[in-house]
């Protein structure tokens, strides 16, 4: 018997009636795989709170948050946070999660490209974020969307008893 063929994920700006799907896929997220910044327990986040997130990251110019979905189910989540200081204002750290059931699947990449584009569209000079040096998957998806590593953030996080390297990425348009 063929298995189901895999329905492409369509990746589109959250808005605030998304918060408690995001809520749900946040907690799936931290509980499914330490390359997260948070762990389980930290996160306690409400969706009224994800709901007011939402609304300040889009409502400034610089930020955006955006939702994957296959059919209704939210499988990924990307958050472009810019700069608030004038100084900062051209730049924006991206922070990307997808649902294990979906690695491999392109969610990641298509999710990167529509934030590199959107960027490139709005006038951002950098985006920028960290990744575990050990997420070959997901810095494979960073380079193939065109950041660079920047350096090593040595023993930057304490996961799971053990100190943890990330890379720091970036890119650059113009």
């Amino acid at each position: 018997m063929a298995s189901p063929q895999k329905m492409a994920a369509t990746v589109r700006l959250a808005t605030e009636a998304d918060a408690a799907a995001l809520i749900e896929l946040r907690r799936k997220l931290f509980s499914e795989t330490s390359f997260m910044l948070w762990e389980p327990a930290e996160f306690t986040q409400t969706a009224e709170q994800e709901r007011a997130r939402i609304a300040r990251l889009n409502s400034q110019p610089n930020s955006l948050v955006l939702l994957a979905e296959q059919g209704t189910q939210a499988v990924g989540l990307l958050s472009a946070v810019g700069g608030e200081r004038n100084r900062l204002r051209h730049a924006a750290a991206l922070a990307l999660g997808v649902a294990r059931s979906h690695w491999g699947q392109g969610v990641a990449t298509a999710m990167v490209r529509e934030a590199v584009a959107w960027s490139a569209r709005i006038g951002l000079k950098r985006l920028e974020l960290t990744v575990h040096t050990s997420n070959l998957a997901a810095v494979s998806v960073y380079l193939r969307c065109g950041f660079q590593v920047e350096g090593v953030r040595r023993s930057s996080l304490f996961v799971e008893g053990a100190y943890v390297d990330e890379y720091l990425m970036s890119l650059l348009h113009g």
